[in-house]
This record gives C-alpha cells, structure tokens and sequence, in this order.
C-alpha cells in the first residue's frame, strides 16, 4: 500500500475521529493510500466489505494515525518519521524513499512506518 500525498478539498477530520474513505483510481500501482487532511482514497477495484478492503483500510487507518499523533508527515519530496526527514527520489522509474534502514521502494516494509500498517492489517 502507498503512503503518498494526496490533495483534497474535503473537511480535514478531527483527531482520531474515523476517515472519510473515497474511492479513487490509483495510478501508480497503489490500492490506497492515506492523505494529509485525515482521508484516505482506495481504488475503486476494491472491495470494502471483502477481507482484503478491510485489511486495506486497516493499513491505511494506521497511517492516519501515524500522522494525527505527530509521528509521521510527508510532502512530494520527504518522508518525516519519528521527527527525521527522509528524502523521496526516483531512478529508472521506481520511486524511493532514503529511510532509517537505506533506500527502499515507496510503500516497501522495510520503511517502519509500513512495517507497522502491514501489522495493523492482522489487528
């Protein structure tokens, strides 16, 4: 699952408070990905109800909470967890993020702040 910015006109939630989910086509090889204003976009191809909609969400719920408790931020060109900043690259078409464990693809497990939605999806 991404973890990559998204721009949207929707009312910011509040802390904590559920998501508003919002079915959008993903172009990038992604299922889902978390937004800065507290939303989270899924591509349409999934289904909510099934298991894996709702492993999705669950992935993605985590990263919201990452960001609404302070422990995580991102723009277009960096990553911030647990207060440092790690730089977002590109090299023959597969985007990267530089994190704490080396150079990994976006949304790659090695980066802590997936590993921890990948464990969130079992909760």
């Amino acid at each position: 699952m991404a973890f990559k910015l998204g721009k949207r006109d929707a009312r910011p939630n509040t802390p904590m408070s559920k998501p508003m989910v919002f079915q959008k086509t993903m172009t990038d090889g992604a299922v889902a990905q978390a937004n800065n204003d507290g939303t989270i976009d899924v591509d349409p191809s999934v289904d909510l109800n099934s298991a894996y909609g709702q492993r999705v969400l669950k992935h993605e719920m985590k990263h919201i909470e990452q960001m609404e408790t302070g422990r995580s931020a991102y723009a277009d060109e960096w990553v911030m967890w647990e207060g440092n900043i790690y730089f977002r690259g590109s090299k023959d078409g597969i985007n990267y993020i530089d994190g704490p464990n080396g150079r990994w693809p976006e949304g790659h497990p090695n980066h802590p702040w997936e590993a921890e939605a990948i464990k969130a999806e079992k909760e």
